[in-house]
């Protein structure tokens, strides 16, 4: 099946993760694009990773064509853990909008926790130095 996510961290292929590689290798299609909402950069012991929130503002990501089937879903779905829900948003591309499936936080956030005001968190860990997560729930 084809899929439209919107990826906005560690899933994206310049993150250069683990996960995002594998994922790479099955878009077709990449756009640069914003949803509604903020996000936040969450702090591990092994690097950080994101937390996207419904909100005022601006996230900054790609949507990404992706051929996946349902196990890859899941797969993805078991990556992004008990800390996310994947939802559908409407993402603003430069052809207009469109529906996108993206990883939404769920909970609380974590002590540590940074809002990124301008919404790019791929541009916050270039501008601060910081590593980003590579693998989690398997990878």
């Amino acid at each position: 099946m084809t899929m439209q996510l919107f990826l906005y961290g560690t899933l994206m292929g310049e993150a250069d993760t683990a996960k995002g590689r594998w994922l790479h290798e099955r878009v077709s299609q990449v756009q640069p694009a914003t949803v509604p909402g903020v996000i936040y950069a969450i702090p591990s012991t092994q690097g950080w990773y994101p937390a996207l929130l419904r909100g005022p503002g601006r996230v900054r990501g790609v949507v990404a064509e992706c051929a996946l089937e349902r196990r890859d879903v899941a797969r993805l779905d078991r990556y992004e853990g008990h800390e996310y829900r994947r939802k559908a948003m409407r993402a603003r591309t430069a052809d207009g909008t469109t529906v996108a499936q993206a990883w939404i936080w769920r909970g609380p956030l974590p002590k540590g926790a940074v809002a990124i005001a301008d919404g790019d968190f791929l541009g916050w860990l270039a501008n601060s130095g910081n590593a980003i997560l590579n693998g989690r729930n398997g990878f």
